[in-house]
Formats: C-alpha cells, sequence, structure tokens
C-alpha cells in the first residue's frame, strides 16, 4: 500500500529542521523560495523569517492502518485538549447554572477561567480541528459558550488584539450567551423549531444579559456591548435594537461570526452540524449584508488553513483527504479518496464533503 500523507500548516516558529515541504513557499511577489518537498534546515528556517514568511505546510505521513478508528484522538496533544476542554465545560456549566437560579454572575471567576483554561485552549496547535472533533451529545449552550470564547480568542489574535483588549474579546464570547440562563428551559431545550412567540422569548437573552452585568463592578463595556449586540447585523437586520454596523461594537461583530460558525458546525437537538466547508461557503453569502466583511475575510483565509490533510467523508460515503484549496476563500477544495481519484470539488458539484473525520 503507498504511504498516506497529510499536509498541515504550522508557523515558522513552531517548524523544525527534518520536516518535509508539503506545498511551496511563495514571497509576498509570488515568487518560489522553497519548494515542495524541501527538507527544512536551521539555516532555511533563519531565511523564511528573514523573508518574513510566518506559515509553512508541512507533509507528514499517515498511520498506514486503513480501519482505524477516526472517532478517537490520535495524539497526546489532542487528548490533553479534550481533557482541558471537558474541565473547562464543567466550570462553566456550574457557573451558568448557579446564575440561573441566584440570578448572579460570578464574574470573577469567569474571568479567572478565561485566562487560566481557556487562553491555552486557544493556544494549542490545531485548535479549531480539535474543536470540530469534539464529541457534543448535550449541554450544547454550555459547549457553544467555551466554542465562542475559543474562537474569538483565535480571531482576535487573527485581527491583531493583545493584552487586556484581547482577554476582554474572549470573556465576551464567553459570556455572550449567558442571558438564556435568563430564558425557560422548555424553550431554551425545545427538540424542534420554535414557535413565533417562543423565538421572541429566545430573542430576550441578549437584553437579560446585559441587565445580569450592567452595574456589575469591574465589567469591561465592551464585554457589555458584546452581549448586548452580537445578533445585531451589517444592514440593521438584527436584534435587539436593529442598528446598522457602524453602531455596533467591533466585539460584537467578532463574536457574531464565531457564533455563526459554531451554531454551524455544531449538532444541536434540532440541527445536525454541517461540515466546516459547507459552512464556510454560508459564511462567504452573508459577508456583505449581515457580518462585517473585514473580519470575516481574514478569519475565512486564516481558517482555511487548518482544513489542509483532513480526512473527510464524502455525499457518497467514499473517504478522502484534503489536499488543495483554491484562492478564493469559498472554493470548494479537491480531494483524494482512497482509491486514489482525485477530484476537484469546485468543478464537480455532484459530490460534498459531509463530515469531517479526522483533522
Amino acid at each position: 500500500m503507498a504511504a498516506r500523507y497529510c499536509i498541515k500548516p504550522y508557523s515558522v516558529s513552531e517548524a523544525e529542521a527534518g520536516m518535509e515541504i508539503g506545498r511551496m513557499v511563495l514571497t509576498p511577489d509570488d515568487k518560489v523560495i522553497l519548494s515542495e518537498g524541501t527538507i527544512l534546515t536551521d539555516s532555511i528556517l533563519q531565511g523564511l523569517q528573514f523573508w518574513n514568511v510566518t506559515t509553512v505546510f508541512i507533509k507528514q505521513a499517515l498511520p498506514a492502518e486503513p480501519d482505524i478508528d477516526f472517532s478517537i484522538p490520535e495524539t497526546a496533544v489532542q487528548k490533553n485538549f479534550y481533557e482541558d476542554y471537558e474541565n473547562t465545560i464543567n466550570v462553566v456549566k456550574d457557573a451558568f447554572t448557579k446564575t440561573r437560579f441566584f440570578k448572579d454572575v460570578a464574574l470573577n471567576t469567569l474571568q479567572d477561567l478565561a485566562n487560566n483554561l481557556i487562553e491555552p485552549l486557544i493556544n494549542a496547535h490545531g485548535v479549531i480541528n480539535h474543536m470540530n472533533l469534539v464529541r457534543r451529545q448535550d449541554d450544547y449552550t454550555f459547549h457553544h459558550s467555551v466554542n465562542v470564547a475559543i474562537i474569538c480568542g483565535v480571531l482576535g489574535k487573527w485581527l491583531g488584539y493583545v493584552g487586556k483588549e484581547w482577554q476582554d474579546l474572549i470573556l465576551a464570547g464567553l459570556l455572550h450567551d449567558i442571558g438564556k440562563t435568563q430564558i425557560p428551559l422548555e424553550i431554551l431545550n425545545k427538540p424542534g423549531k420554535l414557535m413565533p412567540e417562543e423565538m421572541e422569548i429566545m430573542q430576550l437573552h441578549t437584553t437579560r444579559g446585559y441587565k445580569l452585568l450592567r452595574d456589575k463592578p469591574g465589567i469591561p463595556q465592551g464585554v457589555i456591548h458584546g452581549i448586548l449586540q452580537h445578533h445585531e447585523r451589517f444592514d440593521g437586520s438584527g436584534y435587539p435594537l436593529a442598528v446598522p454596523g457602524d453602531q455596533i461594537h467591533r466585539y460584537a461583530k467578532i463574536i457574531a461570526v464565531a457564533d455563526i460558525y459554531d451554531a454551524m458546525t455544531s449538532d444541536r437537538v434540532y440541527h445536525r452540524k454541517s461540515s466546516p466547508f459547507a459552512v464556510v461557503e454560508m459564511v462567504v453569502g452573508e459577508m456583505f449584508n449581515k457580518l462585517d466583511p473585514e473580519i470575516v475575510t481574514i478569519f475565512l483565509n486564516n481558517v482555511r488553513d487548518y482544513f489542509i490533510g483532513n480526512i473527510v467523508e464524502l455525499s457518497d460515503g467514499r473517504q478522502a483527504e484534503v489536499i488543495y484549496l483554491g484562492q478564493f476563500m469559498a472554493a470548494r477544495p479537491i480531494v483524494v479518496t482512497e482509491d486514489k481519484e482525485y477530484i476537484d470539488l469546485e468543478c464537480n458539484k455532484t459530490l460534498s464533503i459531509v463530515k469531517v473525520i479526522r483533522a
């Protein structure tokens, strides 16, 4: 059986001598620095830093066994991530449950959680891929809150946020749905589409979250605005105030992108999750009227790097490896199946990716 491999992104600071380049490295003016197959050396790594190259794609061998259980984390990094992730979920569940009953937010606890547990998850290598494979049978609100905090942290780094401003953005992501603790459980957990009157009650979570925290000592104003406005939309079609883009706080615009991406890639009681590839296409369709196009562009152009090397299931039941994504951020990838058929999904619209099996 031919050797199987994947191609994964590494920051130049994480790359090591002896690794094999899986995709050619270009200068900003598209001149080739390194070709595919080049073996990295210490001097090459120093040269990449001189050229201000930040990311390289590394070719890595995959296990040869065809019957490997893809649902089980393969590496110690993944196992540690899932353990830390579950510990974080448990703390959030406890804090949010107390808020439901006592109508008080344990702000210091959640700030410590964001700084000491969620920040390491954000900084974990391959974090977006790990999140795509998290198994979430229940407790959607708690998982979603942690996921949005993580995505806000990752996206915040791509946008240049640092220090307290970055930490406040993560906290805003964590608390964006805190108002759902004040929504009746029969509506919050309803296993089906909400009736119009139930949807009106559900939409109150933004203002109820705002009211829970607006008078809390030490709460940053950006966090308050992120909670209140994360369902506002660029064209003024959102809620609760239906304000246009220039009146929406930047934290809320970032949370909106993270919120949609995680919601669409998650299983819920009334919705089966979509593959990240399908969600990318959907988000692109929203970026010029509902979402901030600058934030969406930066998010999608960076998040796509995680998809190279993913093992996916196609709509015809076959498994395939993602080997190339086109320059356009919504382009459907080129994949190679287990029987060595190369398929450009941008050209073959009869096939699609239904789920990620392994990242």
